[in-house]
């Protein structure tokens, strides 16, 4: 057990001191690289917000004065084309980096320097020049010898401070403890006092905790005085230049923007105040603690408090606590009558983690040079995820021989990180949003569970692992539950960006009924009868498709059950849960999925359509459906009955119970769709009883694709509700029995019987039973990920629900309630023209000039052979060659013009994709009629002159509308946009 014990010179902070100055630093990239482009740019009058990343959404579709969700489908039409414009046009990317290294260096030379600078500010003397006599020193010796601290240390007096009290601070390898005078005054009169005081200083670097601590206060100040302050200045001068009249693409129909980078720096100060304070507190704590340890007397700490504080206004002074870097002395004698509280874990720590890690994660996804948002994300759980499992952590290890049922299981610490994710994520989003609220916000409750099933996963593995008998058994154990925790919450996490926000935005069918009119289409029939399915299906689909085919999302829920009970197995023989029950519960809710998926193939029966060609259409989707829904719906009923049953592990044997759910209801669907034709009122698409394998392989592998990984995470949802509602029934009873004067005798728990000699066949029983149900899981999973994708299925899948939220030409936006028409209207021109002005700049004339060049060298080759020597017959030889590769061309660079973002006015977007459609038919045409024929008829003379003049002409033809069409754009944006 030893290895598990955190070491005595640590308190535990240093996680989260470290976490905090990584946040910081994280912070200091966006918020320099926005401040150095504001000010680099702050004579273009609203223009440079055009430039960028502003400019990529201008460019692809971005309206300040629609709604998110239609700017968030207007950008997902060209997703890659956006991701590339934004690595392509950021403008200088590495500006923010640079400036966060310096500042990094900066804080570095003040924490290097500040130990120097703090003595000859205070003006300092050494011990010696005080210590007439010497006693001083020895007795200053003597406790630094108890101590037994190693690092190099000396103490110094400070005669203008006549308080009992001493400071220490220092840097790696030498502190200094300085003693205020009144602290030797004190020594003649209360000697133990003086010791108490000295070696609760000498307590702090014992810890290790004044390096952090002034480490952190330097990066901070540094930070709040070259970034922070500047930032909040420029946000207020910002909107003091929008009020005043002038020009900005975000005011005021995007207004909540600028208001929300002044309400991120506003929370990342309170945020790490608050931080800082609660760590800080601490530290005094432990301190106290390691001082009594050293013999230091408690009676020491009956002070009263300051005077002036709770006497005057004790309610403020209550609520101002979280705000102190120092504890109260009622709150010290509390620790030290009860040490176990700064084992506890507080909500507040829980909350700042989790707000700490939004506000981490939207810091790093602003670092284009990471790449995918995925990596971000991911650099942002390595760097939390530590943290959660030591806060977490070190209480179960410290109270290990405390009985299960009075240790915490972490679920109200999962919920207070939860609430600080919600809040980070609420913040940081409005960052890139325009509306003032999200369309359903309730989908924000999603972090809840996001944070909480990976806290309480934690921390009832956490507890068998410490129940191993070997100590490497132990250790790899814990180590492979952190990673797997990790994985859990990276999982919630990315299931939020793929899947969630869109929801939480309201288009969670993909926008406008997106992905029921894509299965309208692409799959044949008569859909009008599946209405309400259809808009079912949408939705469903929707959550739980975006982790779908997430290879470590697989894994992570694979891992999630398989950890646990081999964990459970391999429990000391007298320790050992039973596990029977839990299977026999898994086994009957196999059961009720087989009775579910037979009730929906029973009820779709007398909707059954006549022929098999006619059931292959929108009956088998819907039937697919609700199949889906019955497996899943077993599977989170067992697990929120077997956790609200279950008196320890209860997410554990949930989540095992759930999993043999669920691989017997997989057994179930295939049994079904494989026996089609010969279940009567069951069957499904054929009417002759015959064995179909196939069938039942192929609407199989669609069940498992979409609920492998979905069914493990909503099933721990379901545990934890099951767990919670179980709760609060015995709460209530326990209430009704302590009205009633009844109450129930204490039965003490048993204890552990006699050891019994491990057989043989009890080890095969529980190897069996992992390899039965590991074995099957592992191969779909694998099956499930590696399954292979049509790119052009995904294509119209977007395609598809994007177009929904494209308007008509002729449909306006609606003009706000009491503004003249005039002014609605010159509003609109000028957005047309930034919106033209980005699309120009970011790609546009590029394009257009790509386009121009292959037409000049078409040109130019087109009057070289006109001049050349004409023959007998009039006519001159061409080079098909050279006509071919500049016709191929001039065809590829209009296909990369048309492959780019759609021009912002639609009015205008017509001519010019009707111009980029004549210029790839006509350089198309001329390609073919210049290239040997490969195996086709051969072509006359004659018909191959006419049809290369046509082309070419095609081609002019093509070039002047495209020149009239950029010259109507670019008088759009020259509007306002130069």
């Amino acid at each position: 057990m030893k290895s598990f014990t955190a070491p005595r010179s640590l308190t535990g902070t240093g996680a989260r001191f470290a976490l905090l100055m990584v946040m910081v630093t994280a912070a200091a990239v966006p918020t320099f690289d926005t401040l150095l482009s504001i000010l680099r740019d702050r004579s273009d009058k609203g223009v440079s917000q055009l430039r960028g990343t502003m400019g990529c959404l201008y460019a692809a579709g971005f309206d300040p004065r629609g709604s998110d969700l239609d700017n968030l489908m207007a950008t997902m039409r060209r997703g890659g084309l956006l991701t590339k414009c934004f690595a392509e046009h950021a403008e200088r990317p590495y500006a923010g980096l640079l400036a966060t290294l310096a500042l990094f260096v900066l804080a570095a030379l003040v924490y290097w320097f500040l130990p120097a600078v703090r003595d000859r500010r205070r003006r300092t003397v050494a011990v010696g020049e005080v210590d007439a006599d010497g006693t001083l020193g020895a007795e200053l010796a003597a406790l630094h010898e108890r101590t037994g601290i190693r690092s190099a240390l000396r103490f110094r007096v400070d005669p203008a401070r006549m308080t009992s009290g001493a400071a220490v601070y220092g840097r790696t390898g030498s502190y200094t403890v300085c003693l205020h005078a009144g602290l030797l005054a004190r020594r003649g009169t209360d000697p133990e006092g003086f010791r108490a005081v000295v070696l609760h200083e000498l307590a702090h670097v014992h810890h290790r905790d004044v390096d952090y601590a002034y480490a952190s206060t330097a990066l901070w100040r540094v930070f709040v005085l070259l970034a922070l302050l500047p930032t909040l200045a420029m946000d207020a001068w910002i909107t003091v230049l929008a009020l005043s009249g002038t020009d900005s693409p975000w005011w005021p129909d995007a207004a909540t923007v600028i208001f929300a980078s002044a309400g991120a720096g506003l929370l990342l100060a309170g945020l790490v105040h608050l931080a800082r304070a609660d760590l800080l507190r601490r530290r005094e704590l432990h301190a106290d603690v390691q001082a009594v340890e050293w013999g230091a007397d408690p009676a020491n700490w009956n002070r009263p408090e300051p005077p002036g504080t709770a006497s005057v206004v004790p309610l403020l002074y209550r609520l101002a606590a979280p705000l102190r870097t120092h504890p109260g002395w009622a709150e010290r004698r509390r620790v030290l009558a009860d040490t176990g509280r700064l084992s506890r874990i507080s909500p507040l720590e829980m909350f700042l983690t989790g707000a700490s890690a939004a506000l981490l994660t939207s810091s790093l996804g602003t670092l284009n040079f990471l790449g995918e948002d995925s990596t971000s994300l991911w650099l942002a759980v390595a760097l939390v995820a530590p943290v959660i499992c030591l806060v977490l952590g070190a209480p179960i290890v410290r109270a290990r021989r405390t009985p299960a049922d009075r240790a915490g299981s972490g679920a109200v610490a999962g919920l207070w990180l939860g609430c600080g994710l919600l809040v980070g994520e609420w913040v940081e989003s409005g960052r890139y949003r325009v509306d003032w609220f999200m369309p359903q916000p309730q989908y924000l409750l999603a972090f809840l569970f996001i944070a909480a099933v990976p806290a309480v996963w934690w921390s009832q593995t956490l507890r068998l692992c410490l129940g191993l008998p070997k100590r490497m058994q132990r250790r790899a154990a814990a180590v492979l539950c952190a990673a797997v925790t990790a994985a859990v919450l990276w999982s919630g996490l990315w299931w939020w960006e793929l899947g969630g926000r869109r929801i939480a935005l309201g288009g969670g069918d993909m926008g406008g009924g997106g992905l029921a009119k894509y299965y309208a289409r692409t799959v044949p029939g008569f859909w009008r009868e599946y209405t309400m399915d259809l808009s079912g299906l949408s939705w469903g689909l929707a959550l739980i498709t975006p982790l779908h085919r997430e290879q470590l999302a697989g894994a992570a829920t694979i891992l999630m059950w398989l950890v646990p009970l081999v964990l459970l197995l391999l429990q000391r023989p007298g320790a050992r849960p039973r596990m029977r029950r839990t299977l026999v519960a898994g086994l009957a809710g196999g059961l009720v999925a087989w009775a579910g998926v037979a009730l929906a193939s029973f009820m779709l029966h007398f909707q059954r359509p006549g022929t098999p060609k006619e059931r292959i259409g929108p009956f088998l989707v819907v039937h697919e459906w609700w199949t889906i829904v019955a497996v899943m719906a077993a599977c989170l009923l067992t697990a929120a009955l077997v956790a609200a049953f279950s008196r320890r592990h209860q997410l554990l044997r949930a989540l095992i119970a759930a999993q043999v759910t669920q691989l017997a209801a997989y057994a179930g669907v295939f049994l079904l769709h494989a026996a089609d034709g010969c279940l009567g009122p069951l069957n499904t698409v054929f009417d002759r009883c015959q064995w179909h394998a196939d069938n039942g392989l192929n609407v199989g592998r669609a069940v498992v694709l979409l609920t492998l990984v979905s069914t493990v995470l909503g099933s721990a949802c379901a545990a934890l509700l099951g767990v919670g509602v179980a709760g609060a029934v015995r709460w209530v009873r326990r209430r009704r029995v302590a009205a009633g004067g009844s109450v129930r005798a204490h039965v003490p728990a048993p204890g552990p019987g006699p050891v019994a000699p491990v057989r043989r066949a009890a080890v095969l029983l529980r190897a069996g039973t992992v390899l039965a149900l590991g074995a099957p899981a592992v191969l779909l999973a694998v099956v499930a990920t590696t399954t292979p994708t049509s790119p052009a299925m995904s294509a119209r899948l977007q395609q598809e629900s994007t177009e929904q939220v494209k308007q008509p030409p002729d449909k306006q936006p609606t003009r706000p309630p009491g503004n003249p028409s005039g002014k609605n209207e010159a509003e609109t021109a000028k957005l047309r023209s930034w919106q033209t002005w980005s699309w120009l700049n970011n790609g546009g004339a590029v394009h257009v000039q790509q386009v121009a060049r292959a037409a000049l060298s078409l040109k130019k080759e087109i009057l070289r052979t006109a001049a050349k020597e004409r023959q007998g017959n009039g006519k001159v030889n061409v080079d098909e060659k050279t006509f071919n590769r500049l016709c191929g061309a001039l065809g590829k660079r209009a296909a990369e013009a048309g492959d780019y973002f759609p021009v912002p006015v639609q009015d205008l977007q017509k001519p010019w994709s009707n111009a980029l459609s004549r210029l790839r038919h006509g350089a198309r045409d001329c390609q073919a009629v210049t290239t040997p024929p490969n195996g086709n008829p051969p072509r006359t003379p004659a018909e191959r002159e006419r049809l290369f003049s046509a082309s070419l002409a095609e081609v002019v033809k093509g070039i002047t509308d495209l020149g009239n069409a950029y010259r109507s754009i670019y008088k759009t944006a020259d509007t306002h946009g130069k």
